[in-house]
Parts: structure tokens; sequence; C-alpha cells
């Protein structure tokens, strides 16, 4: 007798969880909108079809597949991968539980009359660079990156999904290892079924950035046997050729990426995160936008204040911040002037000033007002703090700080007790020298 799914149930819920609605049906498993009760948060619950364990040819296979996704409940945690936090079986249920996206796929941006900005691209496709470079640190390929595997909420921000065809590269359990993904999108040693490293999902996401910035793929075929044909053997439509006027460094990035031979790929998420990041600066230099995430974060990385964090530390850090320029001879905050955020100057410099007396400069990498999160409360300014020249300004907002990561906090913490006592010893030297 075939079991029943969620569709045919009565039931509301699910472990402690309270099921919404339905959010989408595939194959193999259904996504429901559910809540938790105690915190309130919305969450997605992927629940496994009840007869498709029992399938004849694929059960073990697709048993497998969910147990992999399940089993990485709690250990990626990266702002744009999206988060499980649970799994689980009910009444002969399994289901997985995973941080909700309220968006859709990037599949919408890879038809020809619906495609994004290039400098939007190229945005995206770094913040799923460094994602994928966290994953592979944390001993897994993917194995199927594609437009409907990574999600948004809108502008670039971007959420990679679907780790269920995951290679644990450092597990020695007994893992599918046949040519599973999506075809079109899979490298031609991930179609022979050969060993994979990093570099098939480089491909695969070069496919992704070729679609994303013509409309096309590189390879096309009214069947898939000579589909697979043409990924192995044949070179791919010029991007070029597809479309006119994308830049001769992005062409580039892509072709090096899409290579047949793996070798001949970037030898590392990090090159490739490296050439996105020089060739989205120059678009961006091109143009009037605000600086872009993918500016942002390369600037935080070279501001010895941060040289202790981890890219997903410096990624929240993006999340929680806001971004300024002033002009030279402005007063950025001001003595007797309540204050509950803390500031990090990313560009230019600027003095220390208490009664019109100079105290000391802070130079890009440097941060000011800290006393107001390491009290815990706003607070009297003690001085001012007035621009010498045009300034990037990084503004944290105290309560903002205290609600990130744990990690986070801790990161912040070291680097201001270091400052704290770096200043002291520099007053104790100015005031011996009296």
């Amino acid at each position: 007798m075939e079991k029943p799914d969620i569709d045919d149930l009565t039931r509301t819920t699910i472990g402690k969880f309270q099921i919404r609605k339905l959010l989408g049906r595939g194959a193999t498993a259904s996504v429901y909108l559910a809540e938790d009760p105690f915190s309130k948060s919305e969450v997605a619950i992927k629940i496994a079809h009840q007869n498709i364990f029992s399938d004849p040819v694929n059960g073990a296979r697709f048993k497998k597949m969910f147990i992999n996704e399940a089993s990485l409940a709690g250990k990626l945690r990266h702002p744009y991968i999206v988060t499980v936090f649970d799994a689980g079986t009910e009444h002969d249920m399994h289901y997985i539980v995973m941080e909700y996206i309220n968006g859709h796929t990037l599949k919408r941006y890879t038809n020809p009359d619906s495609l994004l900005p290039i400098d939007d691209v190229v945005e995206i496709i770094f913040k799923c660079c460094n994602a994928l470079e966290y994953a592979f640190l944390n001993g897994l390929i993917h194995r199927d990156i594609k437009p409907a595997n990574l999600l948004t909420t809108g502008g670039t921000d971007i959420k990679v999904t679907d780790f269920g065809t995951a290679l644990l590269t450092d597990s020695d359990l007994t893992q599918v290892v046949d040519a599973v993904g999506t075809p079109s999108y899979m490298s031609p040693e991930q179609i022979m079924g050969q060993e994979l490293s990093q570099q098939a999902d480089i491909y695969s996401l070069g496919v992704v950035m070729y679609q994303m910035l013509s409309g096309k793929l590189p390879f096309t075929a009214d069947n898939q046997f000579d589909l697979i044909q043409k990924i192995s053997n044949k070179p791919p439509t010029p991007l070029e050729d597809v479309r006119r006027g994308i830049p001769k460094a992005i062409v580039g990035i892509v072709e090096r990426c899409i290579s047949k031979q793996a070798s001949d790929r970037y030898a590392s998420w990090a090159d490739l995160a490296c050439d996105l990041a020089a060739v989205h600066e120059q678009l961006e230099h091109s143009s009037s936008i605000d600086v872009s995430d993918t500016r942002k974060f390369n600037i935080l990385k070279t501001l010895p204040f941060f040289h202790l964090f981890t890219d997903v530390e410096l990624w929240e850090v993006l999340r929680i911040s806001k971004w300024r320029r002033f002009r030279g001879a402005k007063t950025l905050i001001e003595e007797g002037k309540i204050g509950g955020s803390i500031f990090i100057l990313a560009s230019g410099d600027a003095r220390i000033m208490k009664n019109d007396s100079f105290l000391g400069l802070i130079e890009a990498g440097q941060c000011f007002g800290e006393m107001a999160y390491i009290n815990g409360m706003k607070k009297p300014r003690s001085a001012s703090v007035v621009s010498n020249t045009p300034v990037t300004v990084i503004k944290i907002k105290t309560e903002a700080l205290q609600q990130a990561s744990v990690q986070l906090q801790i990161k912040f913490d070291k680097v201001l007790m270091r400052t704290l006592a770096d200043r002291l010893e520099k007053t104790s030297m100015m005031a011996s020298a009296l």
C-alpha cells in the first residue's frame, strides 16, 4: 500500500513546526512554508515523497541524496548558503528544516529579454564563488550548480541551495558517485563519472555566468546523447558571438571557467574570486553606481582592523554596516553628543580633537567611537573626530553588533581590546615625555 504524503494528511505540524502552505513540489520532495511556534520565525521544510525511497530503480540513490543533505544540519554557516537547521523522521515522513528565502531562483534572469546588468552578474557570481569556496574548505563539492539552485531576494543577494548531490571530499562513507547533476551545467569529467575536484563546480558556475550574460547555454542539442558529446568534445559557442559588447576580461573569465580540461580552469576559488573582483572594479569605475558589495568586501579584506576576520565574518559585517562618504574638514562625531555606533575608517584620515586640542590621528583601517559598544550603551562622545581629507566611513550600530553572531562579537572584542591597549601605551609614552 502506497504511503500518503503530506498533501493527503489532515495534520498541520511536522515536529514542532506548524505548516503554513505548500511552496513547491518536485519529483522527489515537496517544500512547505512553516513556522517555529517558539521563535515565531519562518522556515522551509523539505519533505521527501513517501514512496520515493522504495522505488526499485532509484530508491537507494534518492535516500542517500536526502541523507546527504540532512547531514549538513548546523554545519554550513555562510551568508550566501541556505542554512540547514534540522532534519528528522516522523511517522516514516523524512524532512529537512532549512532557512526560508522569500524570493526566486536565478532562472528568471537566464532569458535574453530578462538579463541583469553585467556588473550585477559579476557580483552575483563573485558571491557564489565565496560561498562555494567556503563549502569546499568544509569538504564539499556541490555537483549541481545551476540557476535553479541559486536563490535571490532581489538585487545581488544570493543563496546557494540544494546540497543533496554534494560530494563529501573528506568522507569515508559510500556516496553517490555516478554522473549526478544537470547535464547542461556538468563538466566533461563529471559527465564521464570521473573523480571530481573543485574545478567541476567552477565549470558549472562558469556555465551559469555564460547563461546570465547571454541568455543562452554554451552547448545545446536536440537530445541528451548529442549534448553530452558536445560538452565532452566540441568547443562552446563563443560568448561574444551570442552577445556583443561584453568586456573582453569577462569573456576571458568565462572561457577559462568552462575549459574542457580541469587543469586549464582556475586552480582555486580564490583565484577566480580575485579576477572577478578586479573586473568588477573596472566596471564600477566606468559607471556612477554606489560602491557594490563586491568592492566593499575587498576593501574590508585590506583594512588592518579586519585582518583576523574570516570571509564569512566579513560578509556579516557588510550586512550590519552602512557606508558613507564625507568631504574633508567634516565633523564625523561631535564631542558631547550622544552616540551609539562604532566607526571604522575605510579610506582617508581624520583627527581626534578635544576642547580644540589635537589628540591623535585616525588612518584608514582604524576605528573610532568604540566606547559606545564597549560600554554597551549610548553615552556622550568624549572627543570629536574631524576628517582631514575626503573619507569613507563604515558605521555599525551597537545594537546591530550586539545581535550579530557570537563569532563576530568575539572578533570585534579582540580587535577593540588590542586597540585600547595600543592607545593606552601611546598615552603612557606621551605622559612620560612631559
